[in-house]
């Protein structure tokens, strides 16, 4: 009987330790996988690579993927659509921008290319055992200002989760990655910014991946704001930064 009941338990422990075997190395896997895609996030260009998209005039402002997504990049105001190249001229020149030109705070942020709309968090600091930290943004995007003269504003870092299954705080940026591949194919990527006041437009002109150690939060100035989320699933150890520039202001 105790032969019996031995065998039993040996069985067992070789079959538990047979599984965590198995989701250990496929967590392993998956990461070294995810790891070596990485450099697919890093982009750059300038904001005018593209200039029009055909020699006619009625569509040279008709992005090819609007044929069967009309406004697939642009926030649909319906009387009141951004058009980029009837207001770049608007803020040609940032140098001019004061703080009091960017009235905040932000309350929503919304990427129609990636299927963002969200609300928007001013993140706090919070202590944990001693250490001083920002807290971080459920179910929302969340901004850090880097600037002690512009805390009441639209600059700085916006934070939003790639992922979060076990504390369940939501995948706002979940579409963040496909920014790297539209600046790579030269498709503009607006983000609006909205204040109580006015409507921020940027598009984004860099994406760039780095461990989290690197991860040192700067001011970008006034007329940029950072937007950054995690990469590297599992294992979260990567961040994704978005940069992106002041075009317009409605």
């Amino acid at each position: 009987m105790n032969s019996l009941l031995l065998n039993k338990i040996s069985i067992s422990i070789i079959v538990i330790g047979s599984i965590i075997f198995l989701i250990t190395a496929s967590y392993l896997s998956y990461g070294l996988y995810s790891a070596n895609r990485l450099e697919k996030l890093n982009a750059s260009q300038e904001i005018n690579i593209i200039d029009g998209y055909s020699s006619d005039i009625y569509v040279n402002l008709l992005h090819p993927k609007d044929w069967a997504f009309p406004i697939w990049g642009e926030k649909d105001h319906i009387s009141n659509t951004f058009n980029s190249n009837e207001k770049l001229g608007n803020l040609s020149e940032t140098s001019n921008l004061i703080s009091l030109d960017l009235v905040g705070p932000a309350i929503q942020i919304v990427i129609p290319s990636i299927s963002v709309d969200s609300e928007v968090q001013q993140l706090n600091i919070t202590v944990e055992n001693g250490i001083s930290k920002y807290e971080t943004p459920k179910n929302m995007v969340g901004r850090v200002s880097t600037n002690i003269e512009r805390m009441n504003s639209v600059s700085g870092w916006y934070f939003g989760h790639f992922d979060s299954p076990i504390q369940r705080e939501g995948n706002v940026f979940q579409n963040l990655p496909e920014v790297a591949t539209h600046i790579k194919n030269g498709d503009p990527v607006f983000i609006y910014i909205k204040s109580l006041e006015n409507e921020y437009i940027y598009q984004a002109i860099s994406s760039k991946v780095m461990h989290e150690s690197e991860v040192e939060l700067y001011d970008a100035g006034i007329d940029h704001v950072i937007l950054v989320t995690c990469a590297n699933k599992p294992l979260y150890n990567y961040r994704q930064l978005v940069k992106a520039k002041l075009i317009a202001i409605n």
